[in-house]
């Protein structure tokens, strides 16, 4: 191809690719989108540090928790198979058992085989996000897709007891997060989806501090939920 003919081409398909782009999409639109479901909130490596009579001394081990719950609202824009949302989510998990495996003082430390203690209490994690998600057209009312996003974490601590002792514990750490997620989609109607998903929500470590303890511990869940997105 001449050059002066592989420009007008390179010229024709910009024009072409600008105004299609510029153009309204039939399916493109604004929606709003709904999910609830549990939150399967995996083992976090947990270190307590304080001072106690002036020696520094921390307990580590993986915190147990159980089986939560995550709700999620979205409002959201679509552009064919493309969508972009911005979303606020709520998680909430029951602490259960601290597996402690370590204890330090003064430098040294002393591991042992894990000595469960029950803990009371919960961690919740309040999530700022920006998702994009993929939606796969199979000709059908069936929808696949796949996506992530990232955004901030506020996650709270709330420790009532620990091994039956009784504590106030209440601190917030926020973090970054990040998720992850695949899941399918049945068009109840033309504007109408009902979806069926998982997610992994990940988040930095977390650290809360009272002025006395020093908690440092790991944030990541399996989220499994149905909901409901409208557009109009």
């Amino acid at each position: 191809m001449k050059p002066t003919k592989w420009i007008s081409t390179l010229a024709t398909a910009l024009v072409l690719g600008f105004g299609l782009a510029s153009a309204p999409s039939a399916y493109a639109q604004w929606y709003i989108s709904g999910d609830v479901g549990a939150a399967i909130k995996s083992d976090a490596a947990t270190t307590d540090t304080a001072d106690i009579l002036g020696v520094s001394a921390s307990i580590s081990g993986d915190l147990e928790f159980d089986t939560g719950s995550f709700v999620n609202g979205a409002v959201g824009y679509s552009l064919g198979a493309i969508r972009l949302e911005g979303a606020i989510s709520y998680q909430k998990n029951d602490l259960d058992t601290w597996n402690v495996t370590s204890v330090t003082a003064g430098g040294t430390t002393f591991s042992t085989t894990a000595i469960p203690l029950t803990m009371k209490g919960d961690i919740s994690t309040l999530g700022f996000m920006i998702n994009g998600w993929y939606d796969f057209d199979t000709g059908t009312k069936w929808v696949p897709f796949i996506g992530g996003g990232v955004g901030a974490a506020k996650v709270n601590i709330d420790i009532e007891s620990i091994a039956g002792v009784a504590t106030t514990y209440d601190e917030s750490d926020t973090v970054l997060a990040y998720q992850f997620g695949a899941g399918i989609g049945y068009k109840l109607t033309p504007t109408v989806t009902a979806n069926l998903s998982y997610r992994y929500f990940g988040t930095g470590d977390p650290e809360f501090d009272d002025g006395t303890d020093k908690v440092a511990s790991e944030g990541g869940s399996s989220n499994i939920m149905v909901g409901i997105s409208v557009r109009f």
